[in-house]
């Protein structure tokens, strides 16, 4: 063939494909970026909630020579916030050294965290249903199922809470690890023996940071060994049942450290934590209303609220709950029997939802951060059914892209919403008053972020209203307190003050408000006043 013949053939000759490498950091890129967008407003926040006391109160992780107690874990024994925490303090201790109290950097680092687990869910499920339908190609396939899935993951805005507040992290840190995990386990058996010691190594160290991070990443083995038994159950069994009984003892280990190593008397919890109705009978009444509730969050997250309580399922009676629930269960079941990557995501959303299921009593009944590690396991489950479905060229995709280019934005919608209700305290518990009238946590908050302004007849009713829903809640009355003398009613500011000391006797001084972290400085001050006054009024009445 003359050389300008071959020449016109090579011109027209077909273009060479994307590589499935190229892809898939494409899609990582495009995952990662449109997470960051997304929850771009939160680094404009304030510290909310429990960042104030932990962050700007208390000095424990801003303090250096704090690093060799929490590395050794020794900080398990001490009186401190996040003392069965050890991962969750080294991070935020970081953040210290990079940023000290300015809120910018640690909002930075959440968001960095989601947009990783995000990237993470992506390349877990891509290469989970690459391995369970390697037969997909004529359906929508592993790429765009795991795509829409991890974006799912990314955008719905039950995962705001532990993304918008700094102290949430613990969340974003467990599931981090647990994606890491079985990230690492989509890696192994490698053919070297080497690159198997190496990540079988680097495995047992994410389960247990997992469990470090947050109690709820104890269930990182059981991830590990439903992975397994689903989706590498015929690859090199003896290797993959030993790692799995090494990453229990790994999770055993700190388990035993945390009740082992538990501080005998704590002034900072104060209370323990008790069974939702008083017993556990009564618990078995309640938490099949809180599932029910928790499912419906998923479809419509008008619901989201910082602080929820019973108020919030008051429309879920336990009948239509359990009813509720039994058809979720059979559809389930139906769906698992043809499709084994859907019932391997139903696995992990029950495996994750265990730990904060009230079988063992937890000092906040249900929040919506519970679910972001159950997120992992609703994803996968819809990455699943997306990736049998079979939707050919012309009307049907088209009407299917649009539905989902809807659903998108009806999540991103109510995503950016929760990032201003999280923006500020203000926001962030008049929203809450909004949702949920009856919040004692929202109500006591405004109290004193009104006291704060000078804003005292607003701070009465808030205080009011707390006192109204729990009279024998000793913040409230002490709220009271400050707030009639502030007022210049100074009869009833001690007689607040009275009652708040007798229904706890930590409100009776500065330090030991301070001790306890229950109130910011300013206000432990004007606390004290009145303290100093009526101990001076009863040392005059005694003499």
């Amino acid at each position: 063939m003359p050389a300008n013949n071959r020449m016109k053939n090579a011109a027209f000759k077909e273009p060479s494909k994307t590589s499935p490498k190229s892809k898939l950091i494409a899609f990582v890129i495009i995952i990662a970026v449109f997470t960051a967008v997304i929850y771009l407003p939160v680094l404009t926040a304030d510290f909310v909630y429990d960042d104030i006391s932990q962050i700007l109160t208390d000095n424990y992780i801003h303090t250096p020579a704090n690093f060799a107690e929490v590395l050794s874990l020794s900080v398990m024994k001490k009186d401190v916030i996040d003392n069965n925490r050890p991962v969750m303090l080294l991070s935020l201790m970081f953040d210290s050294l990079l940023w000290g109290r300015n809120p910018v950097g640690y909002h930075l680092t959440n968001l960095l965290l989601h947009t990783l687990c995000s990237a993470m869910v992506f390349l877990l499920l891509y290469g989970v249903l690459n391995r369970l339908f390697p037969e997909s190609k004529k359906n929508i396939g592993a790429l765009w199922a795991a795509f829409a899935a991890a974006l799912f993951f990314a955008i719905h805005p039950v995962n705001s809470e532990a993304v918008c507040v700094v102290t949430f992290r613990e969340d974003l840190l467990a599931v981090f690890f647990i994606l890491l995990t079985l990230f690492l386990a989509e890696q192994f058996p490698a053919e070297r023996k080497m690159m198997n010691m190496l990540l079988g190594g680097l495995i047992i160290i994410s389960i247990f940071a997992a469990a470090a991070a947050k109690e709820n990443g104890a269930v990182a083995p059981l991830f590990l060994l439903v992975y397994w038994f689903i989706v590498r159950r015929g690859n090199q069994w003896r290797t993959w049942t030993g790692l799995i009984a090494a990453g229990f003892g790994a999770t055993a280990v700190f388990i035993a450290a945390r009740f082992m190593l538990i501080p005998a008397k704590s002034v900072i919890f104060f209370q323990k934590a008790s069974y939702l109705g008083g017993s556990f009978s009564q618990m078995l009444t309640i938490q099949p209303r809180i599932w029910g509730f928790q499912l419906l969050e998923l479809i419509w997250p008008k619901l989201l609220c910082a602080d929820q309580t019973g108020y919030s399922i008051r429309y879920i009676t336990l009948s239509a709950a359990l009813v509720a629930l039994a058809v979720v269960i059979l559809i389930a079941l139906l769906l698992c029997r043809k499709n084994i990557g859907f019932a391997a995501g139903v696995i992990f959303y029950c495996l994750a939802i265990l730990p904060t299921s009230n079988f063992v009593p937890i000092f906040r009944p249900m929040a919506d951060r519970y679910l972001y590690l159950p997120m992992v396991g609703a994803s996968l489950a819809l990455g699943a059914v997306i990736c049998r479905l079979k939707i050919k060229k012309g009307l049907l995709r088209a009407l299917s892209i649009i539905a989902a280019v809807i659903i998108c934005l009806f999540f991103c919608y109510f995503t950016i919403e929760r990032e201003v209700v999280w923006h500020d305290s203000l926001s962030l518990w008049q929203d809450t008053v909004k949702k949920n009238p009856f919040s004692l946590t929202a109500c006591n908050n405004l109290g004193f972020i009104f006291f704060d302004a000078g804003e005292f007849e607003k701070a009465l009713f808030y205080f009011k209203k707390t006192s109204d829903i729990s009279p024998v809640d000793p913040d409230s009355i002490a709220g009271l307190a400050i707030t009639y003398d502030a007022m210049g009613l100074t009869a009833d500011a001690d007689e607040a003050f009275r009652k708040a000391v007798f229904l706890d006797k930590r409100y009776a001084s500065y330090d030991s408000l301070m001790q306890t972290l229950l109130w910011e400085p300013q206000q432990a001050k004007k606390l004290q006043i009145i303290a100093d006054r009526v101990l001076a009024k009863q040392k005059t009445i005694e003499h």
